[in-house]
């Protein structure tokens, strides 16, 4: 459940995200840009250039930001947006660019009569598939370098590749689709864009919960039934704003209360000089550390969370002994 919730939340956030930049693109663009034989010189270029931008922009801005919106954390948020839209912005112009670059290409050696129109519509598919892949790149690298987290990072940028791909595959679809049947270009350029956003969003969060290495969901208290990665070397847990994971509405918990390190296949939780008798494990308190093994209910404050150990690192484990 908790996966279904994440994912959903992610592909909501890129659909919006892809919605905006539709209209941002719709409000900013020049419409009567004429095409050019000579693409990468035209006028058509530039307006791809800052079109691919926004889009871009608007996705990053939404998919990166998406946790610290559930968490209702303004500071998080505002940093992780901030990363989102830069990032977003040049993976979005790369990507727009390097798919109608690439489509331009291969409408020019099938020829623009679409005698072949099975081998027309892939080609279209895949070069929109292949250029707003690096938009999904470049969300993946935001979402990581704003945690400050390497398996984010490479695990984001994994699935924001994927999601990329197969959204701007759907994105080519749908233009393909206005083409052949006369409909509204703009119209369907927006069903494509909220299709890209929602892969980009869902995509990258499926991938990531498939790797991440352990987890903690929320058992009782703030964002009840929450679930949370662990995917940095030391995630702090409290009430500060910038915490991994943040728990708000229990002014038990200390801004900086506890920290959740791994070292090797180890999990250790920290009392960070917080109360012993408001930091427990399996009820008992935690004076400096204490490791944690899968199914552990860990008591910070009033509120209870459980610690959930890949079920893969355990038959490693298990294979050793």
């Amino acid at each position: 459940m908790a996966l279904f919730s994440r994912i959903y939340f992610n592909a909501v956030f890129g659909a919006l995200g892809g919605l905006l930049g539709w209209m941002l693109f719709g409000v900013f663009g020049d419409k009567n840009v004429p095409d050019s034989d000579r693409f990468w010189f035209s006028s058509l270029f530039w307006q791809l250039l800052g079109g691919g931008a926004l889009i871009g922009g608007s996705i990053g801005y939404f998919v990166v930001s998406v946790e610290a919106i559930r968490d209702r954390s303004l500071l998080r948020f505002a940093r992780l947006a901030a990363y989102g839209v830069v990032l977003g912005m040049v993976g979005g112009a790369a990507g727009i660019l390097i798919g109608e670059g690439v489509n331009y290409l291969l409408v020019g050696w099938m020829g623009a009569s679409r005698e072949r129109p099975v081998l027309h519509l892939f080609g279209a598919m895949f070069a929109r598939g292949l250029g707003w892949m690096f938009l999904g790149v470049a969300v993946g690298f935001s979402e990581g370098i704003a945690a400050r987290s390497l398996g984010k990072f490479s695990y984001g940028t994994l699935g924001g590749a994927v999601g990329g791909f197969v959204g701007g595959m759907l994105f080519g679809l749908a233009l393909e689709e206005a083409n052949a049947s006369g409909g509204h270009a703009s119209l369907w350029g927006a069903v494509g864009l909220i299709i890209l956003g929602a892969c980009i969003g869902s995509l990258s969060a499926l991938v990531q919960s498939v790797f991440q290495p352990a987890s903690v969901k929320v058992l009782r208290g703030w964002q009840e039934g929450r679930e949370y990665p662990l995917e940095k070397i030391a995630n702090l847990l409290g009430r500060d704003e910038h915490a991994d994971i943040a728990l708000f509405r229990d002014m038990k918990v200390e801004k900086k209360h506890a920290i959740i390190q791994r070292a090797g296949q180890r999990y250790l939780l920290r009392n960070n000089n917080a109360p012993s008798e408001w930091t427990r494990v399996n009820d008992r308190p935690v004076l400096q550390s204490c490791d944690l093994q899968d199914g552990d209910r860990v008591q910070l404050g009033n509120i209870v969370l459980r610690f959930q150990a890949r079920a893969a690192a355990e038959r490693k484990q298990k294979g050793r002994g």
